[in-house]
This record gives structure tokens, sequence and C-alpha cells, in this order.
């Protein structure tokens, strides 16, 4: 997939589910990324300097799910607990494990969700991997088949 239609479907994704930050590690020194404002940039190398790029030259890849923009959640990084509406965050790792399939390869796509205290909420998934939930400075490396495909969508 071109940088463009990656650029693209990053910004259709955060746009639709409000996530902070959404990025797609798209080869071992590239990395996509849209913020919450919807600019998009692309880093190459270690210290590369991120570089616009212009997500209207392509059209967004669908990701084959009706994104929810879901409220903050509430965590508690000393317990490593995710308080949202009921299956909220089994909506949204699902949302990132698709945005990862919709980019195809060996892509890695990771958002960064709202909390309501700041604290890092980050979700990341890679085809055929187990999807990561990142709190704080603690990784949780969830069981193979979680979320859910059949998932209904949360009620906000």
């Amino acid at each position: 997939m071109e940088l463009e239609q990656v650029a693209a479907t990053l910004r259709s994704y955060v746009s639709k589910s409000g996530m902070l930050e959404a990025l797609a590690v798209v080869a071992d020194d590239v990395v996509v990324r849209c913020d919450g404002r919807g600019k998009v940039f692309v880093e190459r190398g270690e210290d590369g300097e991120p570089e616009p790029i212009d997500h209207r030259a392509a059209e967004p890849v669908p990701i084959g799910l009706d994104l929810k923009r879901l409220p903050p959640f509430a965590v508690d990084a000393e317990t490593g607990e995710v308080s949202g509406p009921l299956g909220g965050l089994e909506h949204v790792a699902l949302g990132v494990l698709r945005l990862s399939r919709a980019i195809g390869g060996f892509c890695v796509a990771i958002a960064f969700v709202p909390t309501t205290d700041d604290t890092p909420l980050a979700i990341s998934a890679r085809d055929g991997e187990g999807v990561v939930v990142v709190i704080g400075d603690e990784q949780f490396e969830m069981d193979e088949g979680w979320p859910p495909e059949g998932l209904a969508p949360p009620a906000v």
C-alpha cells in the first residue's frame, strides 16, 4: 500500500474513533502517524524528522468495522484495570486489529486511547499476533482470539 493511502486510512480511523493518535509501522524504519487534529506525518529511520504527507492524495481503505466514539476510559495504572462502556476496550482493540489488517503486510497499528486522567493507554495489533494493551509503563499481551471478531458495538 502506498504511504498516502496509509495516511488517508489512519486519518479516517482517528476521525471516526476519536483516538488521540494512531500510527502504523509499515516497514522496519517507516512510521506513518496521525494526530488527533488530523495531521499526518511520515517518519523514516530512527532519527527521521516527521515529514507531512498528503492524505488527500488517496482514498482510505475501509477497515470493516463501524467505529464508535467512546467516552474516555478510567485507568488504574497500579492495578492494570480499565473501566469504560461494556465492551468498549474490546471494540477499540478490534478496531486497531482491523486497521492493521486493512493496511496489510506486516503492519503494526497502534492507537492512543483517551483516558479520564491522562494515564497513557495504548493498544497495538498486528494481524496474526495477539493484541497488546499498554497502561502507563506496563504491557499486557492478550490471549490469541481477543477481542472476539463478532463483537457487538458498545452501548454509549
